[in-house]
């Protein structure tokens, strides 16, 4: 189905935005998006806008973004924040959490917990009205029935993740079949292939060749939570397919901030940086702000810049001075791990460039290695182009870092990197990139019983109505990790008995990170989720074959009745108790 216009919201760790664009606009220019020209903080000017959402004390929506963070700040100075609810950052936890619910609690910055799914959706909700606002500023005005929605997501995220967000943007007032998930690094990959080659950093008069026939290439998504790494080859101008699962890990650019944070206790102290972070939330939100317009300027090279001056507010000075009875100046010019390599000048921190290098060094090293080990895999061999998009993926030391080390290969950075995925979400919305095949990431199957064989669990042993001898909890396997599945394919067909007093038809399934698992019990297997068939009330109930496709951005599934044929689209509960 086409709609008149696509609005893409990109929900980062760190930052967030949105974008949209006329199918008209697309036909004629598939680049033509429409994104706030500048999300203003200070003297910090950013493309997004800092993931964050404020509360007021009753839970209800206060600010987001940049507006939050300033309305915090008022607050704190005031003391009168500590009742607010305020989450940031907070992105990870659906990345991080194992058994992902639709109840499960996330803690504020007091520790004072709410549902995540509430959160998330003010966070959409905030930027869906945003785009609705600016929409009719321009002059778009869209009933909601005529816009396609499209929400981005690491393509490393499980798939009750997945479900988890598109249930909060429904919460939001999105309706299912309006909206669509995108894949970050997949939408980022269909930025760079609409691009001019002058606006590809680090391509060549060879460029045109980038997107070739045979061509294999590597997107490394690098945000603020995660670096999201996937590998495609170019089948047709029309077509590519992955030829290594998505992978990846939490190194984005917080791991940075994280760094930066354990220097300010190597030099003045757990307690410190605890009383500071905790009495001084103004002071501590101005020094991450401007941390973040120090990181960016951080290169390999720092000959003609071997000092780097951060700026600290007063009240950390104070608070050390009255925990430690000496100024930080003092302590600093004493013997220690970084005397001579940091000082005080007035409300400035000194810090030699090497130190600050550093703060990147474990997290680059992560990303280095991981796209080593990827480049090493058999399919994925004869790669020789990268492409760097994300927020974190625009730091120099991280692009200079990649280029060294994969000198033989072409490094590419798209113009506008950080903005790679959210524009390339606008795009998909009108024409998705057609994936022909995805690796599968897991091995996915269900339980079922078979004839018990000697050498077989005992407890798991049981004997039937008909005095057969059967073994329970078998992992019979459909998909199996690692394996190209078509998009669009249904590869597995499961019966399904259901009467139509039951209401409801459901099919357990598991997956494992092992390609062929016993028992669905065995290490490594997990209850992935259910299989809902709602029947409907003029079935006679039956036996339905139950069909799942695995190679979409997201699980599908469709149940038939096999005596009227009658088909429907059933549903995936992957957030299940």
């Amino acid at each position: 189905m086409s709609f008149p216009i696509t609005v893409a919201i990109d929900f980062g760790t760190t930052f967030s935005g949105f974008g949209f664009s006329l199918h008209s606009d697309f036909k004629n220019d598939p680049l033509k998006i429409c994104t706030p020209s500048v999300w203003n903080a200070g003297n910090l000017l950013s493309l997004k806008t800092p993931t964050c959402v404020l509360l007021q004390p009753d839970k209800t929506f206060s600010h987001f973004g940049y507006e939050a963070e300033d309305k915090y700040k008022e607050l704190a100075e005031q003391k009168k924040h500590k009742d607010w609810y305020y989450f940031r950052r907070f992105k990870m936890i659906l990345h991080n959490t194992q058994g992902l619910r639709r109840e499960t609690i996330i803690e504020d910055e007091f520790g004072k917990p709410l549902q995540a799914k509430e959160v998330f959706a003010h966070g959409i909700r905030y930027l869906k009205n945003h785009a609705l606002d600016l929409m009719n500023l321009q002059g778009k005005h869209m009933d909601e029935s005529e816009i396609s929605w499209v929400l981005t997501v690491p393509a490393i995220w499980s798939d009750g993740a997945k479900q988890f967000m598109r249930e909060a943007a429904q919460s939001c007032g999105i309706e299912n079949h309006q909206l669509s998930i995108a894949l970050e690094p997949e939408a980022a990959a269909l930025y760079c292939k609409y691009l001019p080659m002058d606006k590809l950093t680090g391509s060549d008069d060879s460029g045109l060749s980038v997107f070739s026939e045979g061509t294999k290439y590597m997107i490394i998504d690098l945000g603020g939570g995660t670096a999201d790494i996937t590998v495609h080859e170019v089948e047709s101008k029309t077509a590519v397919r992955e030829l290594h699962k998505p992978s990846g890990g939490a190194w984005g650019g917080v791991k940075v901030d994280e760094a930066f944070l354990g220097l300010l206790k190597d030099l003045a102290g757990e307690n410190v940086v605890r009383q500071f972070t905790e009495e001084c939330t103004e002071d501590f939100l101005d020094l991450f702000r401007e941390f973040e317009f120090v990181k960016r300027q951080i290169k390999l090279d720092m000959t003609d810049k071997p000092k780097v001056r951060v700026k600290i507010p007063v009240s950390f000075y104070d608070i050390f001075k009255n925990q430690r009875n000496k100024s930080l100046k003092e302590s600093l010019a004493q013997t220690g791990q970084y005397a001579g390599k940091i000082e005080c000048l007035a409300d400035k921190l000194i810090i030699d460039a090497e130190v600050m290098k550093s703060l990147f060094k474990k997290n680059i090293d992560n990303i280095v290695e991981h796209i080593q080990d990827v480049l090493g895999e058999l399919p994925v061999r004869g790669t020789k182009i990268l492409f760097l998009v994300g927020g974190f993926s625009e730091s120099l030391i991280v692009q200079e870092s990649i280029r060294r080390r994969f000198s033989n290969m072409k490094v590419i950075v798209p113009f506008d990197a950080g903005l790679a995925v959210l524009k390339g979400a606008v795009i998909y919305g009108h024409k998705p990139l057609s994936i022909a095949s995805r690796m599968c990431r897991l091995t996915y199957g269900i339980a079922v019983s078979k004839l018990f064989q000697a050498g077989q669990p005992e407890e798991k042993k049981y004997t039937d109505s008909q005095g057969r001898v059967l073994v329970k909890d078998v992992f019979h396997k459909y998909v199996e990790m690692d394996t190209p599945v078509k998009v669009g394919d249904f590869q597995t067909s499961v019966a399904l008995s259901a009467s139509k007093d039951q209401g409801v038809g459901r099919i357990r399934v598991y997956s494992s990170n092992k390609k062929s698992p016993n028992f669905v019990t065995d290490k490594g297997c997990t209850l992935l989720g259910e299989i809902l068939i709602e029947l409907e009330e003029e079935d006679e109930g039956g036996r339905y074959d139950v069909k799942m496709a695995f190679g979409g951005t997201e699980i599908i599934v469709e149940a038939t009745e096999q005596t009227t044929k009658k088909t429907q689209r059933a549903t995936f509960d992957f957030l299940i108790d």
